[in-house]
């Protein structure tokens, strides 16, 4: 089977965690897949963790951030397979810990632009190629894009950001034939807490007699405390058969840590579809 007769589908975020583990299981159920990361050197270990599973990936640089360069790979993509069919838009991370108090203007910016801005990019770059294929949209956001989570203040209103701008998109993309799926993942096992992630820690503000603890510290010891932190691997084969169903919820958490961590909130709807009825009725009244 030739590149153009598979279904094309980008992963952003590949170079780690669960993009990696996503990228590598859809390739290996048949996919072309568009791989994309922005650390050369965990690129070119990607391209040999492909070649040791035995599967290929068209693995490309991507820095979300960098709204021209998303449309341009996009539409290279499109050119080069003749259709886009899925995307899991996954990149993003934890920049800035603190309470909002600790945390600085910058450092929220700084947040917002690559978890919220940057995926907003890759949504609006390949929604004409989802539309014209009638294809899927994934969308991964956190549990705390729907609970807030204290001393992560950024990082939740980031996924909050980006749970409304795709809820509220859903809905109407469905009536072009677009399904999309926010994923909300509880602690995974991926290198979330490893040394890198903490060195590249935004400064935050100096407050004097700070009664706060250290957020590193804390978020370290209840990651640790959780007893539920989920395997990487179990991610992939829950995206590859979100992209399968034939009528896919529009939220999905991972885990049951994740979904008992949402309940108090969303146990009336916990996987979006009552949401998704409602905004639905929402457009017809303006048919």
């Amino acid at each position: 089977m030739s590149h153009k007769d598979k279904k094309v589908l980008i992963v952003t975020g590949t170079t780690s965690g669960m993009g990696r583990v996503i990228a590598l299981d859809a390739a290996a159920a048949g996919y072309a897949v568009v791989a994309t990361g922005r650390d050369p050197e965990r690129m070119a270990q990607l391209r040999k963790d492909a070649a040791d599973h035995g599967v290929e990936l068209d693995v490309r640089f991507l820095e979300i951030t960098d709204h021209p360069a998303v449309y341009t790979l996009v539409a290279d993509v499109a050119k080069t397979y003749g259709h886009i069919d899925a995307v899991v838009s996954q990149a993003g991370g934890i920049y800035a810990l603190g309470t909002a108090e600790q945390i600085t203007m910058d450092g929220y910016r700084y947040v917002m632009e690559r978890n919220f801005f940057g995926n907003l990019a890759v949504i609006k770059a390949v929604l004409p190629h989802l539309r014209a294929s009638k294809g899927r949209l994934i969308v991964t956001t956190s549990a705390n894009g729907l609970v807030g989570a204290p001393y992560n203040d950024a990082y939740a209103s980031s996924k909050f950001a980006l749970e409304g701008a795709v809820e509220s998109l859903a809905a109407a993309v469905a009536r072009y034939g677009v399904k999309t799926t926010i994923i909300e993942p509880g602690p995974v096992a991926t290198d979330v807490m490893a040394p890198r992630r903490f060195e590249r820690l935004l400064p935050n503000e100096h407050i004097e007699n700070s009664p706060y603890p250290e957020p590193w510290d804390l978020l370290s010891r209840i990651i640790a405390n959780t007893g539920a932190v989920q395997p990487s691997e179990e991610v992939g084969q829950q995206v590859l058969h979100l992209l399968t169903q034939d009528n896919p919820p529009l939220r999905f958490q991972t885990a049951p840590w994740a979904s008992d961590f949402v309940a108090p909130k969303m146990s009336a709807d916990l996987d979006g579809r009552k949401v998704l009825a409602a905004n639905e009725a929402y457009i017809a009244l303006g048919d």
